[in-house]
């Protein structure tokens, strides 16, 4: 969920935005289009987290074999710990060589809070869901669940996981049994379960239909599933850009969508229209909530939804979100 920030009280930023915004980008600079050196990533991280934006940053993304590398940057947790991580599961192809590899991951974590006590803490992991689950019954995913959970209660019982399926066609199939099974779990299990989407990438292919992303983000919302989501996010509106040759989606369309779709019960086809939404000026943000068109969600759902339901978003840059909230006058 959300880590706790002060957030500064602006006269340029309304309020609704603040909380919108708030702890919403996990920063993701080692992964393209960046794809930067760790140590200028972490040393990134390290100077977004003292900088007056610092509110809207959540956690670095690396994965969970690789943070053993940064005890060599180990001087840069002494500033303002607890430095936060989102670890990226090693995974596997199949429910049976993933829950080795999972426990694998689990102890490099461990070890990697026992360097570094008190200064670091990760607390979540995303993984790709094995592709044999994709055609299980919600029993067999809940079993699955309830696996992964006794292994990580025994070494970090407060991790929260996100598993990612591909948005596409066959979603419609995956997601009902899925979904069941990770709102089971999480009624009566502390390691949370959530959903992670996938909204874009290196080529026009990885960016999903909105038909479909505006399925998952119903179903996830009618489950009470929370969800995070990655790639592509770079930009506040949806806009065409020529580095992908095509549209890419804006975390004030996503997150927008996903707040009036709880607070309102939308359909998939009104979820469709606020995806595919590119002017800026629809979304408005004052002192009392966030507008699009006549769809009004209020401050406090924003606050609440923001911690429940959307989580954050994976960007593997935190300057041109900023850059481009400055030009539309927000900052």
């Amino acid at each position: 969920m959300p880590t706790d920030q002060t957030i500064p009280v602006t006269t340029l930023t309304p309020p609704a935005l603040r909380a919108f915004l708030a702890s919403i980008i996990d920063y993701a600079g080692l992964f393209p289009p960046a794809g930067l050196p760790l140590d200028e990533a972490i040393d990134n991280f390290a100077r977004y987290r003292t900088g007056p934006d610092a509110w809207m940053l959540a956690r670095f993304v690396i994965p969970a074999k690789r943070l053993s590398e940064l005890d060599g940057h180990a001087a840069l947790f002494d500033t303002q710990p607890p430095f936060h991580f989102s670890a990226l599961g090693t995974g596997a192809a199949d429910a049976d060589a993933f829950l080795p590899a999972f426990a694998k991951d689990l102890e490099a974590i461990a070890a990697f809070h026992a360097r570094h006590p008190q200064q670091v803490k990760v607390d979540v992991m995303e993984m790709r869901l094995p592709p044999d689950l994709f055609q299980a019954d919600a029993p067999s995913l809940h079993q699955f669940f309830a696996d992964l959970d006794c292994r990580a209660a025994e070494t970090l019982p407060a991790l929260d996981l996100f598993f990612e399926v591909s948005i596409d066609d066959k979603l419609r199939q995956i997601a009902p049994a899925l979904l069941s099974a990770m709102a089971t779990h999480n009624a009566s299990q502390e390691t949370q379960i959530g959903f992670k989407m996938r909204t874009g990438g290196l080529e026009p292919a990885a960016f999903p239909q909105a038909a479909h992303l505006a399925y998952a983000l119903v179903a996830c919302h009618d489950a009470g599933v929370h969800f995070k989501a990655t790639a592509g996010l770079h930009h506040p509106v949806r806009q065409y850009h020529k580095s992908v040759q095509t549209h890419m989606y804006g975390f004030f369309n996503l997150f927008g969508a996903a707040m009036l779709t709880a607070t309102h019960d939308l359909d998939a086809p009104t979820v469709e229209r606020i995806l595919l939404d590119e002017d800026a000026d629809h979304f408005r943000f004052d002192a009392t909530g966030f507008t699009w068109q006549d769809l009004t969600t209020s401050y406090d759902d924003i606050t609440r939804l923001r911690d429940t339901f959307a989580i954050s978003i994976g960007s593997c840059s935190f300057d041109e979100p900023r850059e481009d909230l400055q030009a539309l006058g927000l900052f």
